[in-house]
Order: structure tokens, then sequence, then C-alpha cells
């Protein structure tokens, strides 16, 4: 389970020096820092589960989720996570592995999300939608939809069939809060493309 520093301090009110101790049992082992502040107790937690923890507020999303998604055919190392006001981006390593996290605009933030549980964790994550939203936020800006469709079928190599599965009123409505020229010109190739799918 995941632990604060002032849980721990708590916990082991009744020792002369709880911090003392805390370091001690992180130099056992029996504790695992994840940040600074905050510990996970299982060794063998799945590393997913961990990513909201270590840097709020964010939830996974870019090739994380699409991958999770099955959007993307990689196998992601790192864990990307959306973050916000943070204005770059951050990177943190510890014992379960490689975490990124990127800004995106704050109007966007909030929507689309679902969430992963898994016993006491709960992790924030970008719908299938939301995470290529948040992607083509990051990704180089194109100014054509040929170059869009380039971009995203052959450069990320999105699977298409999952795409042409997409909510995609979802998608449109989400790519609004953006003001990027790579979520235009995907609202225009979704009502081009996909326009019998709308709902008014």
């Amino acid at each position: 389970m995941i632990i604060t520093t002032s849980m721990l301090r708590d916990k082991y009110a009744s020792y002369s020096n709880p911090m003392d101790k805390i370091r001690r049992e992180a130099k056992s082992g029996n504790i695992i820092r994840i940040n600074r502040g905050v510990y996970e107790t299982d060794r063998n937690v799945d590393p997913f589960l961990l990513a909201s923890s270590i840097l709020s507020p964010s939830y996974i999303s870019f090739d994380s989720a699409l991958s999770y998604y099955s959007m993307i055919p990689e196998k992601v190392v790192a864990i990307t996570s959306a973050s916000l006001n943070n204005r770059k981006s951050k990177t943190f390593i510890n014992e379960f592995g490689r975490y990124e996290y990127s800004d995106i605009p704050e109007e966007a933030f909030s929507e689309g999300l679902t969430y992963l549980e898994n016993g006491d964790y709960v992790v924030k994550m970008a719908s299938k939608e939301k995470a290529l939203c948040d992607s083509l936020y990051k990704w180089r800006v194109v100014h054509s939809m040929k170059d869009l469709r380039e971009l995203l079928f052959e450069d990320k190599r999105i699977d298409e069939t999952e795409f042409a599965d997409c909510d995609h009123e979802q998608m449109r409505r989400l790519a609004k809060l953006y003001h990027r020229t790579n979520l235009n010109l995907l609202i225009k190739l979704i009502e081009k493309e996909y326009r019998n799918e709308q709902r008014n």
C-alpha cells in the first residue's frame, strides 16, 4: 500500500525519533521510497498503480494509455502521465520504474478520465479518446488532414480499427479544449470521415 511520511510518523509516534525509524525501514527495504514523502510497502505491486501518487495532480495518458488500449503496437517502457501546472516535463525513477509527466492545458485536464482499481489502489487514467487528444497536443505540429493521417497511422502507428471504434463524439468534444492545430485538424478529420456517427 501507499503510505506517506505523515502516516509513518503517526505509526512510529512512540519512537524517540520517528524519522530515524522511517529511514531504517527504508534502508531495510520494508518500505520503498517512490517520491519525496511517499512510500510503497508492496514490492510486487503493479507499477501502473503508483503513477498518480508520485506526482499529483496527474493521470496516466500518452503512450502508456495508448498501449494499454492497444491503440499502438509498442510495449512502453516508461509510464507516461499528464500533469498540470508544472511548466516543464518531469521524470522520476525509482525501484518500480521510470515515470514521465507532461503538462496539458488546464481546461482539458479533468475531462475524459476513468479509473483503474485494484484492491486499495486507485489510479486515474485517460480514456482512449482522451489519451489520443493528449498525445496530439504533445506530438509535432502538422498542417493538413493528409499530414495528420500520416502522423497518426504511419508515424505513430495508431491502429486504424481501434481508432474507428473510438467514441468520436467524445473525441471531438475533448479536442476543442486544447486550442492547438493538431486537435483542430482532428475535429475536421472526424467530421469528414465519421460525420454519420455524430450526435448533435
